[in-house]
């Protein structure tokens, strides 16, 4: 019981400090690539930040079995999770806000994030098991990496390996690093520092990652989980909407917990800041869009292994090599996307 605690705990945490700061990833992307307004961006990787450096410290002093968790197989289905994060990129953009983003939306009463995250997770789910998971697996087999004589799938183990280090050391070592560019790039912009709120909200989501880290490692050392792992918000919905209807929710997991406590903590702070409204599609129009962009935000996210939470935090914590892959395709996803929606070219006619 206290394994769904945690993941509400963690779930809540980071819903009430994106609702509070307004931090929402496809926002940093669209200011960022049509504002050339990086406040956002430099914010996530202050989140970044926080969640590798505690991640890492943390695996110093709890044996974290990453080979345990979806981002330490050592195969790299190398194709799959490029082009599944384009396809999960652009369904972002078509959408307005990724996965997480539509939980946080629907906890202040945007019924539109509601049924958009019911088609992300039903779509997940169809290409998980379903009806596309031959799709899945067409796009997963073809171009895949074993990257064990490498040092595995961790930028700790290849660092490791190269330069003959202990890996928790390597790991440590690459974690602080990375976690004082990011740091700094944030610390000295004076006009992210006028948004104190938003500072805070990266930080309180940084901590949340590790946090889910913490609690699913205490879970798997006293086998009442099988799986290692922090927040993520695609296959976890799926999972939720499945067990709702079939479960009761007698065997819910830290990701569907996550996903309840996510809904949640927007709600609370919603409602602490008065800002409950209740929203629907305005049209026809609105309804196709956003319902095209979470079918492919589900499809991608399943086969990215993760969203722009689940890899471009969880996974770039543990120090996964697949999240700056993912990262990248989502970028550029939702670059052809906002082309798409804003400027009205054809995705040939990007430069």
């Amino acid at each position: 019981m206290w394994l769904l605690a945690g993941g509400f705990v963690c779930g809540f945490a980071a819903g009430a400090a994106a609702r509070y700061g307004r931090v929402c990833s496809m926002s940093a992307v669209e200011d960022a690539l049509v504002g050339r307004d990086f406040r956002a961006a430099k914010a996530w990787g202050l989140a970044l930040a926080v969640a590798l450096v505690l991640t890492q410290i943390l695996s110093m002093f709890w044996p974290l079995d990453w080979t345990a968790s979806v981002y330490g197989a050592p195969v790299l289905d190398m194709l799959g999770t490029f082009v599944g994060a384009l396809i999960f990129g652009f369904g972002m953009a078509l959408v307005g806000t990724c996965s997480f983003g539509l939980l946080v939306r629907a906890g202040s009463g945007d019924m539109r994030a509601v049924v958009s995250a019911c088609v992300v997770g039903i779509s997940a789910f169809t290409v998980t098991a379903g009806v596309l998971a031959p799709l899945r697996l067409l796009l997963t087999t073809p171009l895949t990496v074993d990257t064990t004589p490498f040092g595995g799938p961790m930028i700790s183990g290849i660092a490791g390996q190269l330069f003959g280090i202990d890996r928790g050391q390597a790991g440590l070592a690459a974690a602080f690093a990375l976690a004082f560019v990011l740091v700094a790039t944030a610390v000295l912009d004076r006009r992210l520092r006028r948004r104190p709120r938003l500072l805070l909200a990266a930080v309180v989501m940084g901590a949340s990652i590790a946090g889910g880290w913490l609690v699913t490692a205490m879970a798997l050392e006293r086998l009442d989980t099988a799986r290692l792992e922090s927040l993520s918000f695609v296959v976890p919905v799926g999972r939720l909407l499945v067990q709702i209807m079939t479960d009761q929710l007698r065997d819910a997991s830290f990701g569907v917990a996550a996903v309840v406590g996510v809904v949640a903590g927007a709600c609370a702070t919603a409602i602490m800041k008065k800002e409950v409204r209740w929203e629907a599609f305005d049209d026809v129009r609105e309804m196709r869009r956003h319902m095209l962009g979470a079918f492919l935000m589900g499809i991608g996210g399943v086969l990215a292994r993760g969203c722009t939470i689940g890899q471009g935090m969880s996974a770039a914590s543990a120090l996964a090599i697949s999240a700056p892959i993912v990262v990248v395709g989502v970028i550029v996803g939702a670059k052809i996307g906002l082309s798409l929606l804003l400027e009205g070219r054809a995705i040939w006619r990007l430069g």
